[in-house]
């Protein structure tokens, strides 16, 4: 039932929902490489002049980034070695290349998940916007025939769980070395953020 139901997803944005605006759209998100350069450049700018807050917000989102991406690449991939659609069936819509032959968990929603999350722990207010992006980098990988659903699903979880854990484990690093301590006050506080409240949104 699962499986069907994984494959109905898929077909509905391979297949179904396809046009040309969101081809334009869910490539410039999932693929492009200027998009991919753009956001590099900006993410180096803030990170060198940005606010303390924000940049000590990207510098985590880099280093978690740099532990999950592989980790799930050269782990989970190869544990749960589970075909890409694009390379398990005949009748998958591609707009580029499939990629790797495993898709399980998709590494793209991982990390940007893993960056949303992040993100949202030091900036609640701007949940909406941070999940949207999320969510359309998930999707893209289902539209573009990468991933089954379930890909993004897990993939998801998998880089929001990792990202609130490796939140409170710099926090608690920042907290407890010399050299980093005068950071800590800009950590947020993980079980507050993990509470909807909107008296506490800063």
């Amino acid at each position: 039932m699962l499986e069907n139901l994984d494959l109905t997803i898929l077909y509905f944005f391979n297949h179904d929902l396809t046009n040309p605006v969101l081809d334009w759209l869910f490539l410039i998100i999932s693929e492009s490489r200027i998009f991919q350069a753009i956001v590099f450049l900006i993410f180096t700018i803030l990170i060198w002049k940005g606010p303390i807050r924000l940049r000590l917000a990207l510098i985590l989102i880099v280093i978690c980034v740099a532990i999950v991406d592989p980790s799930t690449h050269y782990i989970l991939k190869n544990l749960f070695a589970r075909l890409r659609p694009c390379h398990n069936l005949d009748n998958i819509r591609l707009l580029v290349g499939c990629g790797g032959q495993y898709g399980f968990p998709s590494n793209h929603t991982v990390n940007i998940f893993a960056l949303a999350t992040i993100l949202t722990l030091f900036y609640r207010r701007y949940l909406a916007v941070f999940a949207s992006v999320a969510l359309l980098m998930g999707l893209s990988r289902i539209y573009l025939g990468k991933h089954y659903p379930s890909d993004v699903l897990a993939g998801a979880i998998f880089g929001l769980a990792a990202a609130i854990i490796f939140i409170y484990i710099a926090g608690y690093l920042l907290k407890r070395l010399p050299i980093t301590q005068r950071w800590s006050k800009f950590m947020p506080d993980i079980q507050g953020a993990l509470i909807w409240n909107k008296t506490r949104l800063k």
